[in-house]
């Protein structure tokens, strides 16, 4: 069983070729707390026994330039596929070029832009998988595009940081959500009743798990993905695989 990552964030050592640009909102210590390279979450991922990571773009440490996630991608890519940010869609063909799998709307601190139809349209064009951030109050937006364009998949990261009511939206097929420890700590000691409500909404064919690492850092790697493991423990050897794999490889062929 391959296990896959979904949500994780790379910050150079290099700050000379890859310069930090950090956001200015809340949230965004971790980039000079707790950074990890691209060589580092490769030795702890596969310390924790997970095979597999999206590296997604750190905003709040580079802002749209996504120099080193690309290049992190194009150094490991039988272990790592990217997500990118941009502000013109044009510039979608050369990072898909170069390896990018993905492309992400931020949509925190002062909303984003969810309705931007040239991403989209350029996201279906190449094959990207869109990804989003955004909280609660955005979410009717973002559940509006996702509705526009039925023929693209959305994986919303930390299920829109509102699990108790993303199950509104489970009607819309291609809306497929990142489980995270933004969720999973809902349950306090015991993950797998999160787990198991978004299970029923959704299926476990549209959920995945991601980490959030380094963003989350309040504990170590492998407590992390011991905390995704717990939450499906108890399911058949085939869901767990669903949750902790298949549907991140299914979005994410490239990592297969």
């Amino acid at each position: 069983m391959l296990i896959v990552d979904t949500h994780t964030h790379v910050i150079s050592d290099d700050h000379g070729k890859y310069p930090l640009r950090v956001a200015d909102y809340p949230g965004v210590e971790w980039v000079h707390e707790a950074p990890v390279t691209a060589e580092e979450l490769r030795a702890e991922i596969f310390a924790a026994g997970v095979n597999r990571a999206v590296l997604v773009q750190a905003q709040g440490g580079y802002g749209t330039d996504n120099s080193y996630v690309v290049d992190a991608r194009a150094s490991y890519p039988e272990t790592f596929s990217a997500v990118v940010i941009v502000d013109d869609p044009a510039e979608l063909d050369s990072l898909a070029a170069a390896g990018a799998g993905g492309v992400r709307f931020f949509a925190i601190g002062g909303g984003g832009p969810l309705h931007e139809e040239a991403t989209w349209d350029t996201a279906r064009r190449l094959g990207l998988r869109v990804s989003a951030a955004t909280v609660p109050e955005h979410l009717p937006a973002l559940v509006e595009a996702v509705a526009a364009h039925p023929d693209v998949v959305l994986a919303l990261d930390h299920c829109g940081f509102a699990p108790e009511t993303i199950g509104d939206y489970a009607h819309l097929p291609n809306l497929f959500l990142k489980v995270t420890p933004h969720v999973l700590d809902t349950g306090g000691d015991d993950p797998a009743p999160a787990l198991e409500r978004l299970a029923e909404q959704f299926g476990l064919d549209r959920l995945m798990w991601g980490s959030d690492y380094s963003q989350t850092h309040d504990r170590p790697y492998g407590e992390l993905a011991d905390q995704a493991r717990a939450a499906c423990a108890g399911l058949s050897a085939s869901e767990q695989a669903q949750f902790l794999g298949g549907t991140a490889l299914a979005l994410w062929p490239e990592l297969s």
